[in-house]
């Protein structure tokens, strides 16, 4: 082997030798660099922190939708609720009244009719307040067939 054979190993051995040195370097230079290292990390705490702030500003957009169209609901059905029992205190004002005239017209027909009659009709009251649609049927039919009779009577006048 000749000198300068000898000198370029001996080169080339440096040069791998100070690229190894220069990594080594770089390295240690990297960790000893803690304001570079603190910014990195500050610079993706800051990324995720903004990440996680876009998930939950939308997250927020969707459960005010939700919340928004539920109220809305709720809103609608105490409406209908509300109007529900305007009708019910009105039938029941109504239901009221009716039996108010109801107890006014019996008592007038009691004082009016002879107590024979009073004695028969009474039992018919009680059954009529305890199964009232029969009797309701037979009073329309008592009704219709006095209509028909009447009608009968003015053709043949």
């Amino acid at each position: 082997m000749t000198t300068s054979a000898v000198k370029n190993r001996r080169r080339q051995g440096i040069d791998r030798t100070r690229g190894q040195f220069d990594d080594i370097l770089e390295e240690l230079t990297h960790r000893i660099d803690v304001p570079a290292r603190v910014r990195d990390k500050v610079h993706d705490a800051k990324e995720t922190v903004q990440v996680k702030t876009d998930e939950v500003e939308q997250q927020m957009h969707e459960t005010e939708e939700t919340v928004q169209v539920k109220a809305e609901e709720v809103e609608e059905q105490v409406s209908e609720i509300a109007e529900t029992l305007e009708v019910a205190e009105t039938l029941e004002v109504t239901a009221d009244e009716a039996a108010w005239q109801i107890e006014e017209l019996a008592d007038e027909v009691r004082e009016e009719v002879p107590p024979q009659v009073v004695a028969y009709v009474e039992p018919l009251t009680v059954t009529a307040r305890q199964r009232p649609l029969p009797m309701v049927a037979i009073a329309v039919a008592v009704l219709l067939v006095l209509l028909v009779l009447r009608r009968l009577l003015r053709r043949n006048s």
